[in-house]
């Protein structure tokens, strides 16, 4: 009988436990390993009240393993991991940007990794005009800033793991006008089969989505639908739009080979994040507790504690007398309790019963700085038994992340600089005889119509190089001091090995230091003439050497004027040089080349009228009175880098195919006018977020005009 009840028993646990794993199996989105582990509780939880037969405790206790599925911790603690899921996505990079904001460690290491890169950053260039237009274009406050928007993009790629920069060109002018970042979950990234890069799909901001559904203020609203009509199909909330990958870039931390997206790096310090979070968690619940301590009292003694041999047990009526008198006592200013020897307090997790975690937290600690590279030796230095070998790994491994960052950053810029340079006709060029001539390259290009592969020779564009402190945390000083140490002991190290980590290039520096000195040479020159000169007007005495490098002289007899020109001496011409005070009495070349307007013919030894830049008369004002005159302006002034840039405009107006958009249908009178339809998806970006018209169009530049372009 007893096998038989025991037998009921259990086929009764085990219809209960098919029917409550049904029961957990029909959550929505409830996996298998979360459908059992629901089951076991809801078992246990019964067991733990009498859930078995006849309301006695069950004999059939059923304990499960946990799956040995490598993502189950992760699905369990509600952690993201399935980064192809834009919802799971956005919740991590909300949670970065909260642990940025809160966390002293993680805020300090990414300003850190967005900041120190960007050091010493500086253009360099072979024509000292590009590098000042793109300076003041790129670095300046006037311009784009990238002082300050660079450091703003590295904080959103270390932070959420990539950066959205969206540039808005100005066709007119052929610069960039603004350059903004955008939210990443606002963006959509699609990858084509046929194309290289992803197209990119973008949501109207905010407020542009309300002006066109509000239609308020109506005059922006009239201007914003004159220039962009196409921008209505994309009003909706749901609706995204193809933007220009020429516009719109995307700057990724690449955790993931085989993801679109990219990945924080906080993600590896995720789990040691939350481990964090749950021990301050528990220190916020002992510090409830540092100054109200639970109090355990006894009341009460055994027979040994008596003497005799009955054990004292106080009653309901004792405890409640005592509970009474403890609590007069604690609310009381002057407190005392006044019982008996069976009576023992003491106090539980109070204020000398202060766990010591940190150990635990320095091992997490460490564990997030391991994250981005560094440890505590290399910030705080080694202690005692510590040494700087395990440094050297990670050393390396900053330099190698920063550098890396740093070549995204150029390449950022270069993409940025090369539609500047197209729209500029900033070209490269080469120096022949001292002429400059514009260099060719060739590129292989599809023709989108007819499929024709082809290879086009075009101008090949030119401009400054964005250079930056080389990252290394090697101590440069020991090492500088030990080559120039060798370098007097008379060992051969040359000027390249001692600059090996400084960012000179030995040629254009050995070239700028021979101009410099001929310079010099020739401003010296210049500067002991005008001396001669001003001695001689003034009547004033000539030193002997100014006399024998400046006054002309007498041909010796017998002596050959070839023979002196061979030796580098020139002859004074009679009619030619001045001497003394004596005039020149022959025109020079110059003379005979200026000729008045009118057609006349300069007499011999007349001063010609002076002639101004455009080749008019001189008018009769004095200089003082032309110093007076409006001046030409700046920005007019570096118009003379892109004089020819409505050039590729013209090209692009005629080259660029058009894009049509349907005419809007007028209303009836009487009826309200029709909405635009939304959501429509289209293939090319167009309007504000298209290509910039100029885009390609140097390859149908006239040889004959290359010819011409000349710096």
């Amino acid at each position: 009988m007893p096998q038989n009840n025991s037998e009921a028993r259990t086929e009764a646990a085990l219809s209960r436990m098919s029917r409550l794993f049904r029961r957990a199996s029909q959550h929505p989105g409830a996996s298998p390993e979360e459908a059992e582990m629901r089951a076991n509780r809801r078992m246990r939880k019964r067991a733990a009240v009498g859930g078995g037969a006849g309301g006695s405790s069950p004999q059939v206790s059923f304990a499960t393993a946990r799956p040995r599925d490598p993502l189950f911790y992760w699905r369990q603690n509600n952690m993201p991991f399935q980064f192809d899921d834009p919802a799971q996505m956005q919740k991590m990079r909300a949670y970065c940007r909260l642990v940025y904001a809160s966390h002293p460690i993680v805020g300090s290491c990414v300003d850190i990794y967005s900041k120190y890169p960007l050091l010493g950053m500086k253009m360099s260039c072979k024509d000292e005009r590009l590098t000042e237009f793109y300076t003041q274009h790129f670095l300046t406050k006037d311009g784009l800033d990238y002082n300050k928007f660079l450091v703003d993009l590295g904080r959103e790629y270390w932070t959420v793991g990539e950066a959205w920069p969206l540039g808005t060109f100005n066709e007119q002018l052929g610069v960039w006008d603004t350059e903004e970042l955008l939210n990443p979950d606002d963006v959509e990234v699609q990858p084509s089969p046929f194309l290289r890069d992803p197209r990119f799909l973008i949501r109207l901001p905010t407020q542009m989505r309300e002006l066109i559904r509000t239609r308020q203020p109506v005059w922006e609203y009239a201007k914003l639908m004159e220039a962009y009509p196409e921008l209505t199909y994309y009003a909706d909330d749901n609706s995204l739009m193809p933007v220009s990958n020429i516009l719109l870039r995307q700057l990724k931390f690449e955790a993931d080979t085989f993801n679109r997206r990219g990945i924080p790096l906080l993600y590896r310090a995720m789990r040691s994040l939350m481990q964090e979070e749950m021990l301050n968690t528990a220190v916020d619940s002992i510090a409830d507790r540092l100054y109200m301590p639970i109090i355990l009292a006894k009341l009460g003694a055994s027979a040994s504690d008596l003497g005799t041999q009955v054990p004292w047990i106080p009653t309901q009526d004792d405890l409640a007398d005592f509970e009474e008198a403890v609590d007069t006592a604690l609310a009381g200013d002057f407190r005392i309790i006044l019982s008996h020897f069976g009576v023992e307090m003491e106090a539980v997790l109070g204020k000398e019963d202060m766990p010591d975690m940190s150990g635990e937290f320095e091992r997490i600690e460490g564990r997030i700085l391991q994250t981005f590279g560094l440890s505590k030796t290399m910030l705080a230095g080694a202690s005692s038994g510590e040494t700087y070998a395990a440094d050297a790994l990670n050393r390396d491994l900053v330099t190698q992340m920063l550098t890396n960052y740093q070549q995204l950053v150029n390449s950022h810029y270069r993409e940025r600089a090369l539609v500047v340079a197209e729209a500029q006709e900033h070209f490269d060029y080469e120096e022949r005889g001292g002429r400059r001539y514009v260099k060719m390259e060739e590129v292989f290009e599809i023709d989108e119509e007819s499929g024709e592969e082809r290879i086009v020779e075009q101008p090949k564009l030119l401009i400054p190089d964005l250079q930056f402190r080389t990252m290394s945390l090697q101590d440069e000083a020991a090492q500088t001091e030990f080559f120039e140490a060798l370098r007097e002991a008379g060992v051969p190290i040359s000027m390249r090995t001692r600059l090996h980590n400084v960012q000179i290039d030995l040629d254009d520096e050995v070239e700028r230091a021979r101009d410099e000195a001929v310079q010099l040479a020739v401003a010296e020159q210049e500067t002991r003439k005008a001396t001669y000169i001003a001695l001689r007007d003034a009547g004033l005495p000539i030193p002997i050497d100014l006399r024998a490098d400046f006054e002309p002289r007498a041909l010796p007899e017998g002596q050959d004027p070839l023979q002196l020109q061979a030796d580098g001496l020139r002859v004074p011409m009679l009619g030619l040089d001045p001497t003394g005070s004596q005039p020149t009495l022959a025109p020079t070349v110059q003379d005979l080349q200026t000729t008045p307007a009118d057609g006349g013919v300069v007499e011999p030894g007349s001063v010609p009228e002076p002639v101004d830049a455009d080749g008019g008369a001189r008018p009769d004002e004095s200089d003082e009175q032309r110093e007076s005159m409006p001046k030409q302006s700046s920005l007019t002034a570096k118009s003379v880098l892109h004089r020819r840039a409505g050039r590729i405009r013209e090209l692009a107006n005629v080259h660029q195919p058009k894009v049509k958009i349907p005419a809007k249908q007028s209303a009836v009178e009487g009826e309200p006018e029709p909405e635009p339809p939304v959501a429509v998806q289209r293939r090319q970006p167009v309007g504000i977020y298209g290509d910039p018209r100029h885009i390609g169009m140097r390859r149908h530049i006239p040889k004959d005009e290359v010819q011409e372009l000349q710096a």
